[in-house]
């Protein structure tokens, strides 16, 4: 079953789900596509098809769409797959698969599946992110002034809206071992080391050690988060006395601040972030 965003990439999520469904059904894999009418109804077909014997499920889109399929599922253990078509595309570019349909649809065909942990915020599932502060409120910008589809470009507004307005937030993150960190102006939930397709996290976040990655920021003004990014940016970002990593199972992370999960706005912190026992099996 193929769920397909259909504004994703521009409109090419409507064009790529039939020309998908086209191409497994030319490998002998019975496929069939659903296209998206609002959001949510990602999550309202993949609960659907529960119920159903498919052998594995195909979010084309965003990582929104992804995350959206994933929460839908009954199962979070049954098969999953992508055509990226989103913004950033960031678990398809950490796991490196493929962006065109013949490719996608060999790789589909094939049936092999790689186990990636799910994280929890909540009561929802994700595979990427959960970040608490200055990119939790880039986010929630965003989804107070996006219209129609997204871009890299629409990010520019709401990153530039929150470097000018600066909120300072003071958060505290509470590991399962017992380990407080206090002070914190940021607290980073990462499964991936990609973060938004331009940014590589410190070389100790892997995505195959079944962890969650925290990163606790206590950098506070523009000019440290700015050599932050470009450090980043050149893959060169490291712990040190303004950035402390940890790996964890779950945490809690209190104090009054915006949260994302995924791309997507969260609501409000107090959070509580763990992993779920089950994995989920990524066509990969």
């Amino acid at each position: 079953m193929l769920i397909a965003n259909p504004i994703s990439g521009g409109g090419r999520g409507r064009q790529l789900a039939p020309q998908l469904a086209s191409a497994l059904r030319e490998r002998g894999v019975h496929a069939e596509f659903h296209l998206t009418t609002a959001a949510g109804d990602g999550a309202l077909q993949a609960r659907a098809a529960g119920s159903e014997p498919w052998d594995g499920l195909v979010a084309i889109g965003g990582d929104g769409t992804v995350n959206e399929v994933l929460n839908g599922m009954p199962d979070p253990t049954r098969p999953l797959g992508v055509l990226p078509v989103g913004t950033a595309n960031v678990l398809a570019m950490e796991l490196g698969l493929p962006r065109k349909v013949e490719a996608c649809a060999d790789l589909l065909a094939r049936g092999a599946t790689r186990p990636l942990a799910i994280g929890r915020c909540g009561e929802r599932r994700f595979l990427l992110f959960v970040g608490v502060g200055i990119d939790g409120a880039v986010v929630h910008r965003l989804s107070q002034v996006r219209t129609g589809t997204l871009g890299k470009h629409k990010w520019l507004g709401p990153i530039l809206h929150t470097a000018w307005h600066w909120p300072r937030y003071a958060l505290r993150a509470t590991f399962a071992d017992g380990e407080v960190l206090d002070d914190l102006s940021s607290v980073l939930v990462t499964r991936v080391r990609n973060y938004g397709g331009v940014v590589l996290l410190p070389k100790s976040v892997d995505a195959a050690s079944g962890l969650l990655h925290v990163l606790c920021f206590r950098s506070r003004s523009r000019t440290a988060w700015l050599w932050q990014g470009l450090r980043g940016m050149c893959g060169r970002m490291q712990a040190g006395p303004n950035l402390l990593v940890r790996t964890a199972t779950s945490l809690r992370i209190d104090g009054e601040a915006p949260f994302q999960i995924d791309g997507d706005h969260g609501g409000m912190a107090p959070v509580q972030v763990d992993l779920l026992p089950q994995a989920a099996n990524v066509f990969a």
